[in-house]
This record gives C-alpha cells, sequence and structure tokens, in this order.
C-alpha cells in the first residue's frame, strides 16, 4: 500500500509539474504605429515568459474591430476605448477592462495645412465652428474618436450632424486620406500629431490629452484605452490573466525609466515602419509623446465621466455603471 501511494504522489507530482509548464498564449490586439507598446515590449523583453504566459500581437487599426475580434474570440485581449466596450456590455457581452493601455486621452484632431483652423487646446469653440461642413476622418463609425468629436460639437454649441464622417482607419492611412483632400480633418491618435510635426504636412488642432476645455474631454484622462478581456477568460484562466497584468506592469516600469528609451524605440520598429519619408523620425517622436500614457492602473473616476459623457450625449439611454466592466483585480 506504501509503494502505491508513492506511486501514486508521484504521478500527481509529475502532472501538476506539466500542468504548470503549460503557459496561455494570448492574442492581443496592436495597432499601426507605436500601437501597443506595452505588450510589445512585454514580449519583447520576456516579461510574458517570466509571469507564465505567452504574449502574441495581432494588428487590428480601430477600437470597434479589436472588440469584434475579441467576441469573435480570435484574440483574446482587444485595447479599445471605453465607449466600445460599454456599448459591447450593453449588448450583453461579459467584457472586463484589466489595465489601462493608455490613459492620457489619445485622440487628436489634426487638418491640412491649407484650411485656418483656430488652436483648439486654448478655446475649443472657434476651433468647431472653423471645422463646420468639413470631412472629419474617423478610425471607424461608431468608434471612441467619432463619439468624443460629438462631443466636442456638442460643448460648442453645435451638432454633431454639422459634420460628416469618413472612416479613414489607423494614422498611416487617414494621413493619405488628409494629404489626398479625401477629408478635411481627422480625430485620430498617435502618430498622427508626430507626422504632422515632422512632415510639415499638416497641423494638430487640438489634443485630448491635454486641451483645457471641454472638462468632459479632460476628465476622461485616466482611462482613455483599457485592455479588454472576456468573463469567461478570467473564469477559466484566472492566474494567467493576472500575470497578463504583471507582466504589463513590468513593461510600465522599463518603458517609463528615460535610460530604456532607445531600447524600446528599436523594440517598436521591429513592430511597426513607417513606409515613408522619415519614418523613423516620426515614430521616434511620437513614442516620445506617448510615454507619459503608458501607465496600467485604470482610474475608476475617469471611466464614470466616460460613462456620463455617453449618457450626455444620447447615446446610452441610461446611467451605466462602469464597476460593473472594471476587473475587480485591475491596478
Amino acid at each position: 500500500m506504501k509503494k502505491i501511494a508513492t506511486v501514486l504522489a508521484l504521478g500527481a507530482g509529475l502532472m501538476g509539474g506539466v500542468a504548470a509548464a503549460q503557459e496561455v498564449t494570448f492574442k492581443i490586439q496592436d495597432y499601426p504605429g507605436v500601437g501597443n507598446m506595452l505588450y510589445r515590449i512585454a514580449a519583447s523583453k520576456g516579461f510574458c515568459e517570466k509571469h507564465g504566459i505567452k504574449c502574441q500581437l495581432q494588428m487590428i487599426p480601430s477600437g470597434p474591430l479589436g472588440m469584434q475580434a475579441l467576441l469573435a474570440k480570435s484574440i483574446d485581449v482587444a485595447f479599445a476605448p471605453p465607449e466600445v466596450g460599454i456599448n459591447a456590455a450593453l449588448k450583453g457581452a461579459p467584457v472586463k477592462a484589466i489595465i489601462s493601455g493608455a490613459q492620457l486621452n489619445v485622440f487628436q484632431i489634426v487638418v491640412r495645412n491649407d484650411l485656418k483652423v483656430p488652436d483648439g487646446d486654448k478655446t475649443l469653440k472657434p476651433m468647431m465652428e472653423a471645422l463646420k461642413g468639413m470631412k472629419i476622418g474617423v478610425p471607424a463609425r461608431g468608434s471612441g474618436a467619432e463619439l468624443q468629436f460629438a462631443l466636442l460639437a456638442e460643448k460648442s454649441g453645435l451638432k454633431p450632424s454639422d459634420y460628416t464622417y469618413v472612416a479613414v482607419g489607423a494614422p498611416n492611412t487617414s494621413f493619405g486620406a488628409l494629404t489626398s483632400k479625401q477629408i478635411d480633418a481627422s480625430m485620430t491618435f498617435e502618430p498622427s500629431g508626430s507626422i504632422c510635426d515632422v512632415a510639415k504636412a499638416c497641423v494638430t488642432v487640438y489634443h485630448g490629452a491635454f486641451a483645457q476645455e471641454p472638462k468632459e474631454i479632460s476628465g476622461t484622462n485616466g482611462a482613455s484605452s483599457p485592455f479588454w478581456v472576456t468573463q469567461e477568460t478570467i473564469d477559466k484562466t484566472p492566474k494567467a490573466v493576472d500575470a497578463l497584468i504583471a507582466a504589463a506592469k513590468d513593461a510600465e516600469t522599463f518603458i517609463q525609466n528615460p535610460a530604456n528609451f532607445a531600447e524600446a524605440l528599436k523594440i517598436g520598429k521591429s513592430y511597426f515602419e513607417f513606409k515613408m519619408p522619415d519614418g523613423d523620425a516620426i515614430l521616434e517622436a511620437s513614442l516620445k509623446a506617448a510615454i507619459p500614457s503608458y501607465k496600467i492602473a485604470i482610474s475608476r473616476d475617469a471611466m464614470k465621466q466616460i460613462a456620463a459623457n455617453m449618457l450626455l450625449m444620447k447615446q446610452i439611454a441610461e446611467p451605466f455603471d462602469t464597476s460593473k466592466i472594471v476587473y475587480d483585480k485591475a491596478p
């Protein structure tokens, strides 16, 4: 009997070792440009493997498409604005925000050089009045960019319908649409501002991260673009989800150290290069601009503000409790 017990114990130990050795692989949304730097770094520096998981990045150019891919189970982690997660939850999707991928409001408004549009960072209304009647590029229809642009219109005493919205994808394709005059302006994200600065082909007239008004936009800083998983993933692999958070925390520590900038830039370039003049300079400028946002904590107040904005804009019918879509272990 002792021998049998010993054999069973050894077998159980071996099986436990096998189970422990099995890594969970997460397919994670990335974007063209500087994109998802936290998990690019986590994958490249071995932080995912350090915590017992594998991280694979997949380019998907907008939040709504990323959420669709998550719910279709073609990826495991979406990288999308809270507006997209809230809309998904209202339709019955059991999604949870686990960390922030970009804390500060990522959206920018860039316009062609031939248009005279006032600086909206200083005073919002003149900028929005100058853009009235124009074609506004957005990453995708119904995206967080379009929803926030509509809010800017309302807070300026205008209507969202005073503008025409055109889906133009990520910054690399929206830039082409802008310079070819398919659109007049774009509600977009980095590296759009850096492309404008380096290429001198357009100008940034509004930075959501730094603009003083409206307060409904500045109040969203702290939860601009979280990472999302499904409740099913949390239920099936809770330790792996915690490892996903831990790997991102290591990546945050790495990228926030100025001594690591050159290596971070090299990692970013290994995932995406701008095939355009001065592409390397654009990527470098974009990464410098984005680094302050690469922190994983999710501001619960910012999440509440975003839901309040959606209610104000009649994008949702009643108040939404954002605590329902934030993972209880989220930082």
